[in-house]
């Protein structure tokens, strides 16, 4: 059955919010060598998430991707993207890779079987997302990185070349990766998004509002 635009575009909102989400924490990551530990551990429960009933339910519900949702409002006004350039990028890219996995279904097939298998040993040990950075970022260097196309990540030489760092940022793309292509999976494409804007707007604008919320 097909979607009613509303909730095509709401669905969307709420994964494209979580591919902004990953973004931000990747260059809070390469510039200051730390980010929220919460904003992080959600976008690497979702990964573990293979059913769902709503798309927020992924990421544990719109709280979660609230600083997303947040600044993925700012960047569809007209203009406003100087804050959020370098998470913009990040962004961009972690949607034209997401393309290129929604057409890969071996790899996908791939990435699926690793996180299952991370699953397990989720279940019997900690499920702390400093402890899961490092399996997470083998995942993305070993299903990922592989591909002609991959992501320059920016910022301090130090951070970067902090092991524990460059685990935690390979682990949000990851993260970044699935929601990007969890979009496409709800219809969203990249040459839609000037012409849509304004609805894409609206429900950020109101999924912000629910996420903020007492």
């Amino acid at each position: 059955m097909k979607q009613a635009p509303d909730t095509r575009l709401r669905d969307q909102a709420v994964a494209l919010a979580a591919v902004v989400q990953s973004a931000l924490l990747v260059d809070l990551l390469s510039k200051e060598g730390t980010a929220p530990a919460a904003g992080m551990q959600s976008l690497a429960d979702s990964l573990f998430r293979f059913e769902w009933e709503r798309v927020e339910d992924v990421y544990g519900g719109l709280p979660a991707i609230n600083r997303g949702l947040e600044a993925l409002g700012d960047l569809l006004q007209a203009g406003n993207t100087t804050e959020h350039r370098a998470a913009l990028r990040y962004t961009l890219a972690m949607l034209h890779l997401g393309r290129q996995l929604a057409s890969d279904p071996a790899r996908l097939g791939a990435i699926r079987n690793r996180l299952e298998h991370a699953a397990l040993k989720q279940a019997h040990f900690s499920s702390r997302f400093d402890e899961l950075a490092a399996n997470l970022a083998a995942i993305y260097q070993d299903c990922v990185s592989t591909k002609r196309y991959r992501i320059q990540v920016n910022g301090s030489a130090r951070h970067l070349q902090d092991p524990r760092v460059a685990e935690r940022i390979r682990a949000l793309l990851l993260c970044g990766l699935r929601a990007a292509v969890l979009w496409r999976h709800l219809g969203g494409r990249r040459h839609r998004l000037p012409l849509e804007r304004r609805k894409l707007l609206a429900a950020v604008a109101a999924l912000h509002e629910l996420s903020s919320a007492p």
